[in-house]
């Protein structure tokens, strides 16, 4: 009988080092995973700031693009009213009686049988 002890004995010690080789692997399966999770968790933050500084960088430009585009169309619609206004010259300057009349009103010109009058103007006292 003591020979069956022995037997039944030394199952039980292979079993206990099977589960216990098995715990081993399973805490470094466990340590693994972890370490995989880290790194992967590490790679997405790391990417997640990237795209973040990119977007605001990519917003802050935008944002200063709109504004000098703003400020370009201010300055073409100027541009445009004063061409507007330079174009008008021109045509009152291609008429005689436009011409006529600056010349009565900044330089005294007369016509033939004309008198002229000055008005003196207000004095402000």
């Amino acid at each position: 009988m003591i020979a069956n002890k022995k037997k039944v004995t030394q199952i039980h010690e292979s079993y206990i080092q099977a589960k216990e080789q098995e715990e081993r692997m399973m805490e470094k399966r466990r340590r693994g995973l972890f370490r995989r999770l880290i790194v992967l968790g590490s790679i997405g933050v790391i990417l997640a700031a990237i795209f973040t500084v990119t977007l605001v960088s990519q917003t802050m430009t935008l944002h200063s693009i709109n504004e000098e585009q703003a400020a370009l169309q201010e300055q073409l619609e100027a541009l445009q009213a004063e061409q507007a206004r330079l174009e008008q010259d021109i045509e009152n300057y291609n008429d005689l009686n436009y011409i006529a009349d600056i010349a009565r009103k900044d330089y005294y010109l007369t016509k033939p049988g004309e008198t002229l009058f000055r008005v003196p103007e207000k004095s402000s006292d």
